[in-house]
């Protein structure tokens, strides 16, 4: 089926295309070319290097391919086993796949014998990785298509080790890059497409690593929906002299026919944009009453994170496609949630549910992206995923997008709505807005040249009918639901209360002013049905842990990832209804967290049920769970009785403490008394060893001296009491000599010393002057001292003179 573009013939194109490359496309279905077409494929394939910027679903892919088989076959270099010709780089596995998909159909169609080879990420395993670069080796591709990282390693080696900097260059002392497992010494085409987003993502690193083992003598593209401030820097890095095509859609639907003005748009003219703004807790209920007005259709249906594409992927599998095994309960609780179900949403025809993020593996999803792109049309399916389905995909038939949160990047907004009305279809596309500040959105996006419309907030009557008018009998909130959240005003703002003027009778009263709600109620009457089908959703919270779980985790991240907006001027954190959206997520609790602090949340109306009973649908994983729930309970359980016995030891231990204490002094005194009694029948048998009678009793006057002597300190006497009593043993008790005897027979041995040191020319012998010895002894004492502890020395009690006088 030919598709309806604007532009010229394919055979118009100068210079010419090969026939071969002509056949191909004509059996693609593809009589015309786009405008994208028809301005970059001449300038390509005329050895000039190009940057393209249009909006998307213009039909950029074949704008690139086309060219880059023209150049090949025009050239006269043969490659040999391992040299590659071509790179098309694209920033994720998914829109590297479709432009695989669409090359490999060309050079089938063509004939032109070219091998192709496809190198993404998502290996599970460094085995799985190396066996593919084996298996590319082996097969020796012409032109590779595949993400920045994965070419990265092919042509230029596995970095073993080492960290890389934005520049490429390996910064860590020892890194190694293994052998490259392709050359591209004799490329002859580079393209980079959605090259705003491959830097966005964080691979300016890898691009530069390929960058520079690529040849400066090669043709080059970039192709993007938008140009920022990154790929102008690209395009003076990799690029010579590039043509810049830019291709701009303008709507003529609202031109003034007077002035002739044309409005310029960034997405199809084909595509209406529309905008709802409504709480958040009944973003579910519009979803549901959307896809029943509409009839079966493709949707896509995007979210801010992952987690929160999990949760609602598995609460709509349980709403929409319900299954025996998914229900606790069996067949009768199956068709009684069904029944339910019926009374809020009624398609009458099935619908697939598929789902697609950055975190799923490989495998999963390159399946996810093929079931859902080989849906026929007129088949219902939804498709829930993140930004990482946002760009270049071609999904075929996508009938409606549906943007849950508005992106983080602004930027994504364009390419969100581009996944319908390509080719010159039509399709639409409806984004959520709260009330509030993010009604500012829409004239932001104006501004940007993406016109939206006011969306239709649709109701369903009690016939299960959709319509765009509230049913009869449903009135707005009253508005005196205000007064339990009113606050006083600011003094500043009051009337004239600090004036000095007039009395006080005069003065204006405090006025009150409500306080700013999460959105004005009176705007947005109650809604039943929507209600009810929060209340189902509770429910089913309430009946699989694994929904009950994933719903929290989804709300804390998407929380997380509306604090990190760009445009936090329109996304206010303060003015995010968060009460609301908890409600939109069907918790059956508040989640601990930061950012409910100060918010009102007594209005959430918390599920009456012990979260620790929900069970897993899932009979291994409850047992599990079970099983580790008695484990924890146990080790609480012991835990605690470990802290009891901890207490109650404790008090035992300080009373055993207390008479332990006790007996340690007792003991210690029985040690000091025995030591006392000890050292008092050392100091009694040396006193009586002491035949002086006299000395005896100047120590019995002076107990203090005595000890001193006795205990060690000064051993005079000690050592004379030890002699005497050593001769007396030696001679006996006739031999015995007193003290007196002892004393004297040391003075006579002094005298005799200084007898011999005397003068032997002295005529007649100089008396004893033991004054002076005395000062002598006292002088060597005191120098002594100085250097030494001073020492207790023994005092006979008698001088030498009155020896002598006697």
């Amino acid at each position: 089926m030919a598709v309806p573009t604007l532009g010229s013939a394919w055979t118009a194109l100068r210079p010419p295309l090969r026939q071969g490359i002509l056949e191909a496309v004509a059996s693609l279905g593809f009589e015309r070319m786009t405008p994208v077409q028809e301005g970059t494929i001449p300038a390509f394939t005329q050895n000039s290097d190009v940057v393209v910027e249009a909006a998307t679903g213009s039909g950029k892919t074949l704008a690139f391919v086309v060219p880059v088989l023209e150049l090949l076959a025009r050239s006269q270099t043969q490659l040999a086993h391992g040299e590659v010709g071509a790179v098309i780089i694209s920033p994720t596995r998914e829109l590297a796949s479709q432009i695989f998909g669409v090359l490999d159909e060309m050079l089938r169609l063509s004939g032109l014998d070219y091998k192709p080879c496809l190198v993404v990420g998502g290996s599970q395993s460094a085995t799985s990785t190396a066996d593919e670069l084996a298996r590319m080796r082996e097969l020796g591709p012409d032109i590779l298509v595949g993400t920045p990282g994965r070419l990265e390693d092919v042509l230029c080696g596995r970095l073993k080790r080492g960290k890389k900097t934005k520049s490429g260059t390996i910064t860590a002392a020892g890194g190694v890059r293994g052998r490259p497992s392709a050359s591209a010494q004799r490329l002859e085409v580079l393209v980079l497409d959605e090259a705003d987003r491959l830097l966005d993502m964080g691979f300016e690193a890898s691009l530069s690593a390929i960058l520079a083992v690529l040849p400066k003598q090669r043709r080059t593209g970039l192709f993007s929906a938008t140009m920022t401030e990154g790929l102008s820097q690209l395009m003076r890095a990799g690029l010579r002299n590039p043509v810049r095509v830019q291709v701009q859609v303008q709507d003529r639907r609202g031109a003034d026919s007077s002035s002739g003005v044309i409005s310029e748009r960034r997405i199809p003219a084909t595509l209406t944009v529309a905008y709802l703004v409504c709480p958040p807790d009944r973003k579910l209920a519009q979803v549901l009453r959307h896809i029943q007005s509409s009839g079966p259709q493709k949707y896509i249906v995007y979210f801010s994170t992952c987690a929160a594409v999990d949760y609602f992927y598995r609460l709509l599998r349980r709403l929409l496609c319900p299954a025996a095994g998914a229900v606790p309960g069996g067949k009768p609780a199956l068709r009684a949630e069904r029944q339910r179900l019926a009374r809020l949403f009624r398609a009458g025809y099935p619908i697939s549910v598929h789902s697609l993020h950055g975190q799923m593996v490989q495998k999963k999803r390159q399946a996810t992206y093929g079931a859902f792109s080989a849906l026929p049309a007129g088949e219902a399916g939804i498709l829930l995923c993140t930004d990482v389905a946002s760009r270049g995909l071609d999904i075929p038939d996508v009938d409606c997008v549906i943007q849950w949160d508005p992106p983080t990047d602004p930027k994504s907004f364009a390419h969100r709505c581009g996944r319908t009305a390509r080719a010159g279809r039509s399709g639409s596309a409806l984004v959520f807005l709260n009330p509030g500040s993010e009604e500012a959105y829409v004239d932001f996006l104006a501004l940007r040249k993406i016109p939206m419309v006011a969306g239709r907030y649709l109701w369903q009557g009690e016939d299960g009918s959709i319509t765009d008018s509230a049913p009869p009998g449903v009135v707005g909130v009253d508005d005196d639901d205000d007064d339990e959240e009113s606050e006083p005003e600011p003094e500043s703002e009051r009337g004239s209360e600090d004036s000095d003027d007039g009395d006080a009778d005069d003065r204006a009263p405090a006025v009150k002013r409500p306080r700013r709600r999460a959105f004005p109620a009176a705007k947005y009457p109650p809604d039943t049905r929507s209600d009810e089908l929060i209340d189902m959703v509770r429910d089913v919270a309430a009946s699989d842990r694994d929904i009950y779980k994933r719903g929290n985790v989804a709300f804390v991240s998407f929380v997380q990832s509306y604090l990190k907006h760009e445009a936090m001027y329109i996304f206010r954190a303060k003015e995010l209804p968060i009460i609301e959206a908890a409600r939109g997520f069907g918790l059956l609790h508040l989640p601990s967290m930061p950012e409910l602090r100060g918010r009102p949340t007594a209005r959430f109306a918390r599920y009456a049920i012990d979260t620790d009973t929900i069970p897993y649908l899932d009979a291994r994983r409850e047992e599990q769970r079970v099983a580790r729930l008695a484990a924890a309970k146990a080790a609480a359980q012991e835990s605690k009785s470990a802290r009891k016995k901890l207490r109650k030891d404790k008090a035992e231990a300080w009373s055993n403490a207390r008479e332990e204490r006790a007996q340690a002094q007792a003991r210690k005194r029985e040690r000091i008394q025995r030591r006392d009694a000890a050292a008092k029948a050392r100091e009694d048998e040396m006193l009586a060893r002491i035949n002086d009678p006299s000395l005896r009793e100047l120590l019995a006057k002076d107990p203090l001296l005595a000890k001193q002597m006795l205990s060690g300190r000064d051993k005079s006497l000690r050592d004379m009491a030890q002699i005497a009593a050593g001769r007396r043993e030696r001679s006996g008790p006739r031999g015995a000599q007193s003290l007196e005897a002892i004393i004297e027979a040391a003075r006579e041995k002094r005298r005799a010393q200084a007898a011999s040191r005397s003068s032997s020319s002295s005529s007649e012998e100089e008396p004893d002057d033991w004054e002076a010895m005395a000062r002598k002894e006292k002088i060597r004492a005191r120098l002594e001292a100085k250097t030494k502890r001073r020492r207790f020395t023994f005092n006979p009690g008698f001088s030498d003179e009155e020896e002598e006088q006697q």
